[in-house]
């Protein structure tokens, strides 16, 4: 409850002062004032309104009394100035009268010292009383801030759940039209799997005709070249074709016309590749890690990239170096001549490739944009575009007329090697990290087709073979596969106990006829073995360190292989023999 009006405590401080007669004649009553708080207990505060007012009449009558006590000390002064009888008698029952009042105030005084002992009581109750009215109001305060705050998370939680119910009614329409989205598309893989028999059928046909078409080729190339035989001609590749060329015998015959022909001059000259037996010539032009060796297009030139961030361009001839490349921030890691041999190109961990005009020694384009070491890059056969793989799963289609990426194409896995299936660039092999060998199509950048399974170990380099039928793999497994690329499986696995693949970006090739693979070993050995038999021909142990690369020249003139202590060698492969 509440109170307007300030409560007192009263408290007692009295002093009797008595003269001769022994007549009270002085009470001192202390009042003090002290405001209560709101809450006090009722009875308690009732009881003291009792107090106060029996404390006030009992002032009343002390006032009371001490007037009469004053008339009866003046009454009992005069009766003994006079001292009658009557008198005497007067002044003795005053006494008496005024002893009966001293004993009735000093009972009063009892009463009010009892009285002013329970005000003191009261007011340690009341002291007591307010203290715990402080912590409940504390108390309050806080439950009242725990309540808000909890109302304030029930109203989060309310509107949360608000979300919820929305975001579950929009789920569950999703689910009704993803359902019904499925059934449309059971129905149409239905329908798919009908078109695809169909297809299927097609293809084989297909397929089938297509290998009469080769077989018709066969028939005509076996033609042509018993014709060739029988006209004294050689057959030679220049440039990725075959071409007709006087053999020596031929030139010799017309220009000894005149004289009387030799048996030997009348022999002829069939073109086909001899195995080399020993080194022909050994260069040391980098001036650290030898990467990578290619021979460029038309066989007059071949180049090679290290980690002294160069590529070299040496004359075929001689072996001279006639062109250093530079611009690259990094290692060199492949490298690659266009069609006429106008351009060559170069990979590099800097994550970028770089492309050089062989006329003026200069940087015609950087392709920027993987995020990873680029392995791996190819010329299309028209020049105007390149096709690049690199370590952050992507192969990139690069458009050099407008100088940026045109596709990009993700490939699951870092890619070590790639080449081209067609001359176009529209079909593209790529080697995997995850021991994969992966065909793209890269004019909408799907899958053709993902061979897994063929290699165990990391696919270190993939090239075709040179009538486009089959694809060579080389792999850190120590082996390499012939992938037939119209059936998709393997058709022969070349290995030796001698062959270990010593790199991840190792490089093997094909001979110009197709009839060889070289690749080399981690104990510096270069292997060879024949597409036909499967067999392995020769081993030329004259590398010191691990053959990271081998690139046999169109013409047949040449077999480069490249080790990774900075030697080059240069193998003689004589072309027409009798």
């Amino acid at each position: 409850m509440h109170f307007t009006q300030p409560l007192y405590l009263v408290y007692f401080a009295s002093s009797l002062h008595t003269d001769g007669f022994g007549i009270l004649t002085q009470v001192t009553i202390l009042i003090l004032r002290c405001p209560l708080v709101p809450f006090i207990d009722q009875k308690l505060v009732q009881r003291l309104v009792e107090l106060q007012k029996r404390n006030g009449h009992l002032e009343t009558k002390v006032k009371s009394i001490e007037i009469q006590n004053e008339t009866l000390v003046q009454a009992a002064s005069l009766a003994k100035s006079q001292g009658t009888p009557e008198n005497q008698q007067r002044v003795a029952e005053l006494d008496r009268r005024i002893q009966e009042l001293n004993e009735e105030r000093a009972d009063m005084y009892k009463i009010q010292s009892a009285n002013a002992q329970r005000l003191v009581e009261m007011n340690d109750k009341i002291r007591v009383a307010e203290q715990t009215e402080k912590q409940h109001i504390e108390e309050i305060k806080e439950l009242s801030s725990k309540i808000k705050h909890l109302s304030a998370k029930v109203e989060l939680q309310i509107e949360q759940l608000r979300e919820k119910d929305v975001t579950i009614q929009i789920l569950q329409d999703e689910l009704a039209a993803i359902q019904l989205e499925i059934v449309s598309i059971e129905q149409r893989n239905k329908k798919l799997e009908g078109e695809n028999a169909q297809l299927l059928q097609r293809w084989l046909e297909k397929m089938n005709q297509e290998a009469d078409k080769m077989n018709e080729a066969t028939e005509f190339y076996e033609t042509f070249l018993e014709q060739a035989r029988s006209a004294g001609q050689t057959i030679r590749k220049s440039g990725g074709k075959w071409v007709i060329r006087p053999s020596i015998s031929s030139e010799m015959k017309s220009s000894s016309s005149s004289s009387s022909p030799s048996p030997a001059t009348r022999r002829l000259h069939v073109s086909s590749v001899i195995l080399p037996t020993k080194v022909f010539r050994r260069l040391s032009s980098h001036d650290s890690e030898v990467f990578c060796v290619r021979a460029s297009s038309t066989g007059a030139m071949f180049a090679t990239g290290g980690a002294d961030k160069k590529v070299k361009i040496h004359n075929v001839k001689t072996g001279n170096v006639t062109m250093t490349l530079g611009g690259s921030l990094q290692t060199v890691t492949s490298v690659a001549f266009n069609s006429t041999d106008e351009l060559v190109l170069g990979t590099s961990t800097d994550n970028s490739t770089r492309i050089w005009s062989l006329a003026t020694s200069r940087t015609r384009h950087t392709l920027t944009g993987h995020i990873g070491k680029v392995f791996a890059a190819q010329f299309t056969a028209d020049s105007k575009r390149v096709v690049s793989g690199s370590h952050d799963r992507t192969l990139k289609v690069w458009d050099l007329n407008r100088g940026y990426c045109t596709r990009t194409i993700f490939t699951f896995s870092s890619c070590n090697d790639l080449a081209l299936v067609d001359v176009d660039g529209q079909t593209l092999a790529s080697g995997h990290l995850d021991n994969n060998i992966r065909l793209w199509d890269t004019r909408t950048g799907n899958g053709i087709k993902e061979l897994s399974g063929v290699h165990t170990g990391q696919v270190t380099s993939v090239s075709v073979s040179p009538d486009g039928s089959s694809l060579l793999t080389n792999s850190r497994d120590n082996t390499l596969k012939l992938v037939d690329l119209r059936m998709y499986h393997v058709i022969a696995t070349f290995q030796a106990p001698t062959y270990r693949n010593g790199a991840n970006w190792s490089r093997s090739c094909f001979s110009p006829d197709g009839y060889y693979i070289a690749a080399g070993s981690a104990d510096g050995a270069l292997h060879i073995w024949n597409t036909n038999t499967r067999s392995l021909e020769k081993v030329l142990q004259e590398h010191s360190g691990a053959v990271c690369g081998t690139s046999w020249s169109p013409t047949g003139d040449y077999l480069f292989s490249a080790e990774s202590n900075k030697t080059v060698c240069m193998w003689h492969t004589a072309l027409t023999i009798p």
